[in-house]
C-alpha cells in the first residue's frame, strides 16, 4: 500500500520500512529479554549474586526511562530518523561494553549505556507510525512492523542458545551488536529523511532544557526498581525501613512530576496523561509487561535448573514459543479493528494466561518430558494479541498526534519500570523461595532417608538433586500465585470501566 504522507514510497518500501521500524523495536526487546532468558549465564560470567544482577536490569531501565523522558525534544528538534539511527549506535556500543565486561559493576554500567540507546526506540517507532499514517491506513502497517519486533525477539533465543553453548556467555552480547548494526543499516536505506505531520509539529522552540527532571527521574526509577526487588530479602515486619528505599524512588519521580507540572513544555506534558481510559490503560500495561519480565527470567531458569535441559533446547523451544506469538498477532493484524475496543478479549487473554501458569505448575517434577510443557508454554504464547495489542487499542484510542507522543513515551517508561521490576523480582523470588524449600527439604532428611553414611559422592549427587528440588518447589509455588493473579486480573478487566462501557 502507499501512504498519503509519503507518497513517493513504493508499496515494496514501505513494506520494508515498517520492517525496520519493527525491527529497531527489536532491538530494545531482545536486550531487555535476553537478561532473563540468558541470565544464568550472564551471572556466571561476571559472578554476580541475584542483587547485583538486579542492578544491570534496573540501569538499563533507568536510562531507558531518562531517554524516553527525552524522546519528543530530541525527536522534533533532530527528528525520529536522527533519534533512532544515534540510539541504534549507542545500543550496539552498550552492547559490545556487556560483552567486554568482567564484573557487575562493569556490566551495570554498560547495561546503561545500552538502555540509553535502546531504551527509546520502541516509542521512536510507534510515534513515527502515527505521524506518517492516517488511522485507515495504519492497521497494514503493524504486519511488517510486528515481523520485525516479534521476530527478531523470536530468532534471538535460539541463535544465543547455539552460539553460547559453542563459545561463551559474551556471545548472548555481541549478537546483539550485529543485531544493532543490522538494523541501522536498514533504518539508513528505509526511513525518511524527515517526517513533516501537518501542524507544524517539527517548528516547535527548543526550551532550555532542565536536566533536573532528567536527574531526578532516572535517579527515582533505579532506585524504585532496586528497592521493589530488594523486598524480596527480608520480612518486612521485622525490617520496616527497607521500605524506605522504595518510597525514596517514589518521592523522587514525584519531584520530577511536580516539575514537570509546573513547566510541562520541558519535558513531557503530565496533562495529557490524566484520562481515565489512559489511566485504566496504563495499570494494564504495568501488569502485562511486570508479568511479562518475570516469565522471560522464570522459565529459562525452570526449564534449565529445574527440568535439566540444555541451554539449546531451552533456546529452540523459547524461539517456538515466541513464533507462536508472532503468528497470532499477524492474524491479529488482519482482523484488528473489528475487535479492538473489547473487554472480554482482555479478560480472555488474562484466563488463558492463568491456565497456561496453572497447567506449568501442576507440571513441575522431575523427569518431565518437554512434550508434556509445551502445551503450557504455547498456550502462554498465545495470550499476546490479548493483553497487550488489545489493551493498546483501548487505550490510544482517542489521542490527537501531539499528546499521542506524550502518552506513548510514558507508557514506555512505565513498560520499562514494570519489566525490570517482574525480572528482578523473579530473580529474588526464587532465591527466596528455594532458600526456604531447601531448609525445609534438608529439615526431612534423616540417616535412614540416606542408607546410613553416605560417601562423598553420595553427598554430591544428593546436593544437586536438593538444588534442583528447591527449584522446582520455588517456581511451582511461584507459578501458582501468578495463575490466581492473572485470574484476579480478568475480572477486573470484566469489572473496570474505561471510560464508556466496552463490551
Amino acid at each position: 500500500m502507499r501512504l498519503r504522507a509519503l507518497p513517493h514510497f513504493s508499496p515494496l518500501r514501505v513494506f520494508f520500512f515498517t520492517l525496520a521500524l519493527g525491527a529497531a523495536t527489536g532491538v530494545d526487546f531482545v536486550a531487555s529479554s535476553m537478561m532473563g532468558i540468558a541470565g544464568t549465564h550472564i551471572r556466571g560470567g561476571v559472578h554476580a549474586s541475584p542483587e547485583d544482577f538486579l542492578w544491570s536490569m534496573t540501569s538499563y531501565a533507568a536510562m531507558a526511562s531518562v531517554v524516553n523522558l527525552m524522546l519528543g525534544r530530541i525527536a522534533r528538534h533532530a527528528s525520529y530518523r536522527t533519534f533512532t539511527v544515534t540510539g541504534l549506535v549507542i545500543a550496539a556500543l552498550g552492547s559490545l561494553l556487556c560483552a567486554l565486561s568482567e564484573t557487575p559493576l562493569e556490566l551495570t554500567i554498560a547495561r546503561a549505556v545500552q538502555g540509553f540507546g535502546a531504551g527509546g526506540l520502541f516509542a521512536a517507532s510507534r510515534i513515527l507510525i502515527q505521524l506518517v499514517a492516517a488511522r485507515d491506513e495504519r492497521p497494514p502497517l503493524f504486519i511488517g512492523f510486528n515481523i520485525g519486533s516479534l521476530g527478531l525477539s523470536a530468532v534471538t533465543p535460539w541463535l544465543a542458545a547455539e552460539l553460547v553453548e559453542s563459545a561463551a556467555w559474551q556471545m548472548v552480547f555481541v549478537i546483539q551488536v550485529v543485531l544493532a548494526l543490522g538494523v541501522l543499516v536498514l533504518v539508513l536505506l528505509t526511513y525518511p529523511r524527515r517526517v513533516e505531520p501537518s501542524g507544524g509539529i517539527w517548528q516547535i522552540d527548543i526550551d532550555p532544557m532542565d536536566w533536573s527532571v532528567v536527574i531526578l527521574f532516572g535517579l527515582g526509577a533505579m532506585v524504585l526498581m532496586h528497592g521493589l526487588g530488594d523486598l524480596r530479602f527480608y520480612e518486612f515486619a521485622s525490617s520496616p525501613s527497607v521500605a524506605l528505599t522504595p518510597l525514596a524512588g517514589f518521592l523522587l519521580i514525584g519531584a520530577a512530576f511536580a516539575r514537570l507540572h509546573r513547566e510541562p513544555n520541558l519535558w513531557l506534558n503530565p496533562q495529557a496523561l490524566l484520562g481515565r481510559r489512559y489511566l485504566v490503560g496504563i495499570l494494564f500495561y504495568a501488569i502485562y509487561y511486570f508479568l511479562n519480565g518475570l516469565w522471560n527470567y522464570l522459565i529459562p531458569t525452570l526449564l534449565q535448573t529445574g527440568f535439566g535441559f540444555g541451554f539449546q533446547v531451552t533456546g529452540e523451544v523459547l524461539t517456538w514459543a515466541s513464533t507462536l506469538s508472532l503468528m497470532a498477532m499477524l492474524c491479529f493484524s488482519t482482523i484488528a479493528p473489528k475487535v479492538f475496543g473489547r473487554r472480554r478479549y482482555i479478560a480472555l487473554g488474562y484466563v488463558m494466561f492463568a491456565a497456561a501458569l496453572l497447567m506449568l505448575s501442576l507440571r513441575t517434577m522431575s523427569g518431565v518430558s518437554m512434550t508434556v510443557i509445551l502445551p503450557a508454554l504455547f498456550l502462554q504464547g498465545l495470550t499476546v494479541p490479548f493483553v497487550m495489542a488489545q489493551v493498546a487499542g483501548m487505550t490510544f484510542a482517542e489521542f490527537a498526534e501531539d499528546d499521542f507522543q506524550h502518552a506513548y513515551a510514558f507508557k514506555n517508561i512505565v513498560r520499562q519500570i514494570a519489566t525490570a521490576s517482574g525480572t528482578g523480582a523473579a530473580s529474588l523470588w526464587l532465591q527466596y523461595g528455594e532458600a526456604i524449600a531447601r531448609t525445609r527439604l534438608v529439615e526431612r532428611m534423616t540417616l535412614f532417608d540416606l542408607g546410613g553414611m553416605p560417601s562423598m559422592e553420595e553427598l554430591s549427587r544428593m546436593g544437586a538433586m536438593l538444588e534442583t528440588q528447591a527449584t522446582l518447589v520455588a517456581s511451582a509455588n511461584l507459578l501458582s500465585w501468578l495463575a490466581i493473579f492473572c485470574a484476579a486480573v480478568a475480572f477486573a478487566a470484566l469489572v473496570i470501566r474505561w471510560r464508556r462501557a466496552t463490551q
